[in-house]
This record gives C-alpha cells, structure tokens and sequence, in this order.
C-alpha cells in the first residue's frame, strides 16, 4: 500500500507543532523556576507585605525566608529536568524539521540557544530580583502541588550523588573542612546581606573570631574587683561576706592576697545548707596571664564551671578567669545585658563619663581618641601612669585636646573619669558622625 505524502507532510507538521508547543511551555516553566530560584536568594524585608498575601501563603513565604537553601533544592530539580528536556528538544528540533526547511543548523542552534537563556534566565532573574517577594507568591503556587513528587525525587538524586561521590573520590584523600576567618567573615557578610543574619548575630560572630587573639588577661575579673577573705578572719565578718558577695566565687589567702590557700563556690556552699566552708574549698588551677584564651579553655576549663587563678610573672595573684567571663567578654558587645549602663556615656558639650575599667581602645574607637595606652588597659590605668601617683578626686590629666579629670577614687582604685574635648576635637568627631550618618 503506497503511502500518502500529504498524510506524511501533515504528521510531520502536527510532530514539529507539538514539539515547539512543548518547548515553549517548558521554556515558559524554566522561566519561572529560574524566576523562583533567584527570589529565594533575595527575598528579604518581606514581613510588610505577608498581610496581603494571607495566612497561609504569608506562613510558607516566612519558612522560606527564615530558611532560603532548605526550599532551594526543589527549584534546583526542576531547572536541571527542564534544561534536559529542552535540550533534547532544541536537537530534536534543529536536526529535523529546521533542517528540512533549509535553516542552517548552526544558525538555528545559536538562535535557539540565546532565546533560551534570554527567556529562560536571564529576564527571568532580573524581574524576580526586582520582586522577589511577588514572584515567590506565584513560584510556591506551583513547587507546592508538586513537592510529594519532587522530595522523594531529590532525596533519590542525593544518595545517587553520595555514591557517586563515595567511588569517584578514592578513600585516601581527606577532605579539609576548615575555612579561613576570610572566608568565614564572607560567609557572615553573604548571611547578613541574604537576611538570614541579624546586625547584631553578625556582630556577635565577628567578636568570636577575635577569641583567637585574646589572652585570659583580657576577659579576667582584676584582682581588685575578687572578693579576697583571709581564713584566719572572723566567722561571722566571713559568713557576711559569702552572703553578700556579688561574684559566685570568694578567693581564701594566708597572710597576703598572693598566698592563696583555696577558692569557694558560694551558690554551692548556699545550696549545701551553708555547712563549714573550709570542707568546700577547692584547690584552683594558676595560669599566666599571657596564656590564650582558646588553650585555657581547652587546657582547664573545658568540662569544669571552676574558674582558674591568673599569676604574674613574680607569682602575685593578677584575676580569676572562667567560662561565664569568656562567655560574657563575647557577648558584651553584641548582646548587652538588659539595663546595663553604658561604660562611656554623653553629658553633652564634648564632656563624657568613662569608667575607670573601660578599654582604652573602646574610648579611642567611639571617641575618635588617640590616647595611647602606656603599656595598660584601662583609662583608670592610663591616668594613674600618665600622673605618676594614685590620684584624688578631682585631679586632671591633659592630652592634646583631652582633658581626663578624675572623678570618683575607691581603695586606691579608679572608678570614674570624667573626659573633655576641645572644641577642635568636638568638632572632629561631628564631622565623622554627620559623615557616617
């Protein structure tokens, strides 16, 4: 039986109509996954507009923008089937019916190719970066019908993907999983500009980076702020004194401060119904006070809430250091406790009260300052290097265009130091606020 050409030409044509019909319907599903795909990564600041979206679109837009990658791999799935798909397609279409219309092949896969990634990508992307928050409305209409299909599908992919893996990479070869603090400050800042980091988590982040450079002597309590008891004092004057003390732990000495013979956990000693503190002393570990920070922790303090003496290099007790001061050093900057008043706080016309504990690298920071630290830490210690004495109240020391004048002294401690700026260095610092304003 003789086959009719024109039965033949009209199922060739019906063949070539249902291809390019079903390649522009996946070039249109491409569009929008592509379309998803970039609005995921972008989506942020959208709380003003969930009202409008309602409930349970507004409930499913919040899970995405609280966790972007854990719906990212439905959007990835799909845009590889679909690329696939319409490269078999495109050949399909450019080797056939193209070709027996007289195109050249070259020509129609370099015009199918850049229609495709116009179409299919690029326009895509940059419309949903523009509104991620509309396009993701339209997107999760679509990838939710479908996740019952496409999470077993992914889940499948990754175990293919793991064995793949588990042959190709031979058994010898470790993989480092450490990073560089570059690349973690990176992945910090991409967190932060993705919305998936607050200000203050990313501050928080970055101060625990710094934990490297630190020494226990930067996040210990001073020797004058421990409260020191001598054994041989009084019963009644020590029971008072573990009462009241405003520290967890009391240091017992001999006859100085240096000869410690024991460190005492009030908050036990109070649970334990207050017995004889001398059956709950504790024999405290003595560090230097240049040992890390990070070696302390892992040297002494890692299954242990007991806190270690600091010694100086003559044998005199220097501070105490535990978990809860490392823990509170990299916190106090990021998360200050609730009520805490500031160390550095604004009277108005330049003058500032700074307390005598406070960083003489904070108040150069904030204050735009550049006093120099004399081998201290602390503006207190500053002013008592730089007077040569231990001050009275009311005495000034002058820098240049700084005057530190001393307002409050406690058993020949520091306590507060009142700062003022001439009006050169008041205006210098306006200028620098009203410029990072």
């Amino acid at each position: 039986m003789a086959l009719d050409p024109r039965r033949i030409l009209l199922t060739l044509a019906a063949v070539t109509l249902a291809a390019a019909i079903l390649y522009l319907s996946l070039l249109a599903l491409l569009a929008v996954i592509s379309a998803v795909e970039t609005a995921i990564h972008s989506a942020r600041d959208i709380e003003p507009r969930l009202e409008a979206a309602g409930p349970g679109m507004a409930q499913k837009l919040r899970s995405i923008a609280a966790n972007p990658f854990a719906h990212l791999h439905r959007a990835l799935l799909l845009s590889a089937t679909l690329n696939l798909a319409l490269a078999a397609l495109g050949l399909h279409l450019v080797s056939g019916p193209l070709r027996a219309a007289g195109w050249n092949p070259w020509a129609a896969t370099a015009l199918i190719f850049c229609a495709t990634v116009l179409v299919g990508d690029v326009l895509p992307k940059f419309l949903a970066a523009r509104a991620p928050t509309s396009v993701l409305q339209g997107g999760l209409r679509l990838l939710v019908p479908l996740q019952p299909v496409l999470d077993p599908f992914a889940a499948w992919a990754d175990k293919i993907t793991d064995l793949l893996l588990k042959r190709v990479i031979p058994s010898r070869v470790k993989l480092n999983p450490k990073i560089t603090r570059n690349e973690f400050e990176t992945l910090v800042e991409m967190r932060q500009e993705q919305g998936l980091l607050g200000a203050d988590e990313a501050e928080m982040l970055r101060e625990a980076l710094d934990i490297e450079t630190l020494t226990v002597r930067d996040c210990m309590v001073p020797r004058v702020d421990l409260t020191l008891m001598a054994v041989d004092d009084k019963p009644e004057k020590i029971a008072a004194a573990l009462e009241q003390s405003s520290g967890r732990f009391v240091v017992f000495h001999g006859e100085t401060p240096d000869m410690v013979e024991g460190v005492l956990d009030t908050e036990a000693w109070k649970l334990a119904g207050r017995p004889d503190w001398r059956g709950m002393l504790f024999s405290p570990s003595f560090v230097p006070e240049t040992l890390p920070v990070l070696d302390a922790l892992d040297q002494h303090l890692k299954r242990t809430a007991m806190p270690v003496l600091i010694a100086d290099e003559y044998g005199g007790l220097e501070g105490m250091v535990g978990q809860e001061e490392i823990a509170d050093w990299l916190l106090h900057e990021a998360a200050p406790w609730l009520g805490e008043a500031s160390e550095i706080r604004h009277l108005g016309g330049g003058r500032y009260i700074v307390d005598g504990g406070t960083r003489i690298d904070d108040v150069n920071r904030e204050l735009r300052a550049a006093i120099p630290d004399e081998g201290v830490d602390t503006i207190g210690g500053f002013v008592f290097n730089h007077l040569g004495h231990m001050p009275k109240a009311g005495e000034r020391a002058r820098l240049d265009g700084i005057t530190l004048k001393v307002r409050r002294v406690v058993r020949a401690r520091i306590i507060e130091v009142e700062l003022r700026l001439d009006e050169a260095r008041r205006a210098e610092l306006q200028s620098v606020e009203e410029a990072g304003a």
